[in-house]
């Protein structure tokens, strides 16, 4: 096997990243180090001028799997998202000189996604796992190549992936709404199973835990992930309530937007009636009436990490253990918060 990035890394102390950057003629390196690199890539008779990329070969290209296995999640109400997530990873696959290939797949087949993540033609793939379940993740086992898995998070699978935190971001969410004097708090989260879906579950009942609240059945309120499937479900689930908590969290805006909408259309005023928060700050989200408390995850810099970790793996010689990275989300306080404990 030839001289590879890794080899030269280890040579001059520094990360496979930094001399991709000097391999490359990237911006980002100072002069003293970027010589060394150049110095130590010659000394190992590394063909500069032949590869003038990070790689050789199939290495020089990278995909990113859009994969949509039902669509109730990965679809265009949340378009927006997925764009940012390929800005990041088009961004940091300029930086490392690498050529990224965006597939989508839409309603096919797990086969077909195993097959395009092991094209012999690429070094790598980052894919978008929303709506994997646990199963289906455990049967990339069969692709030799490094792979990521990007909006997904399994803390027993032995596999790469990069995720927003969510049980750090629902305990922010929930912890605001308490310091806003609510103490009923109910949730709204989607039939649709999903890992992130999940987690914000379990997260909400900790959460309420933690502030020494009870989770109550009956404000548990099950609805689909899109616009029109919330609102609908919604609409359904308060035709014969007689009570309402004083607060719902949501899963996702998407599933927010559908529940104000149902709320509204019963009656009940947002926040004076009921206080609303959800998850992702969809640029919607602003513009709502009122406009809605929720949490930012940039998935600017989860695409940018994902392409990150891949490129490490592709510099490895040998297989790696696998790693887990957790984006933290920060709250963006708007109206749609009543606040009770100044009342």
């Amino acid at each position: 096997m030839g001289i590879r990035i890794k080899d030269i890394a280890e040579a001059t102390g520094v990360s496979p990243a930094t001399v991709s950057l000097v391999l490359n003629n990237r911006p980002g390196v100072g002069a003293e180090t970027r010589q060394r690199i150049l110095a130590m890539a010659r000394t190992l008779e590394y063909d500069i001028d032949r590869s003038n990329n990070l790689t050789r070969n199939k290495e020089e290209t990278i995909r990113f799997l859009r994969v949509s296995r039902h669509g109730h999640v990965v679809n265009n109400d949340h378009a927006i998202f997925i764009s940012n997530y390929i800005d990041g990873l088009s961004q940091e696959a300029r930086a490392l000189g690498l050529n990224l290939e965006i597939l989508t797949i839409q309603d096919g087949p797990i086969d077909a996604v195993i097959e395009a993540a092991q094209a012999s033609r690429i070094g790598g793939s980052i894919i978008l796992g929303t709506e994997f379940t646990p199963e289906e993740i455990q049967r990339f086992a069969e692709v030799r190549a490094p792979v990521v898995f990007m909006d997904t998070y399994d803390e027993t699978a032995c596999f790469n992936f990069v995720d927003m935190n969510n049980r750090e971001s629902v305990f922010t969410a929930v912890n605001h709404i308490v310091a806003k004097g609510h103490r009923e708090i109910g949730l709204v989260t989607s039939g649709v199973s999903t890992p992130n879906f999940k987690m914000r579950a379990e997260a909400f009942k900790a959460a309420l835990s933690a502030q020494g609240l009870s989770y109550v059945k009956e404000d548990f309120f099950l609805v689909d992930s899109t616009f029109q499937g919330a609102y609908a479900d919604m609409f359904a689930a308060l035709s014969d309530r007689e009570r309402m908590p004083t607060a719902l969290f949501c899963a996702n805006d998407i599933m927010a937007f559908g529940c104000i909408k149902a709320l509204k259309e019963r009656g009940f005023r947002v926040p004076e009636d009921i206080s609303i928060v959800g998850f992702d700050n969809l640029p919607a989200s602003a513009m709502l009436d009122p406009p809605l408390t929720t949490i930012e995850v940039s998935k600017f810099q989860i695409g940018k990490m994902a392409l990150r970790l891949l490129f490490e793996c592709m510099s490895e010689k040998q297989k790696q253990p696998a790693i887990k990275i957790l984006v933290s989300g920060e709250l963006v306080e708007r109206s749609s918060v009543r606040d009770l404990a100044s009342q």
